[in-house]
């Protein structure tokens, strides 16, 4: 399975809220999806933030 990018989160937030307003899906499905997606961005957010951290920590020690 391939990662999901922040980008596609928002596509799939877009595409939700558009199938909620046409009244294509219902508001407890758009919820969970909600739910989900933010815990994916929470995610992608923190693994950033982690390949960032060591990133800095090997260019302080190695000098690269």
């Amino acid at each position: 399975m391939d990662d999901i990018k922040l980008e596609e989160i928002n596509t799939i937030l877009s595409d939700t809220l558009r199938q909620v307003v046409n009244k294509e899906i219902s508001l407890k499905k758009a919820g969970m999806i909600a739910k989900i997606a933010g815990t994916l961005s929470k995610n992608i957010a923190n693994t950033e933030l982690k390949d960032r951290l060591d990133l800095l920590e090997n260019t302080l020690v190695h000098g690269k």
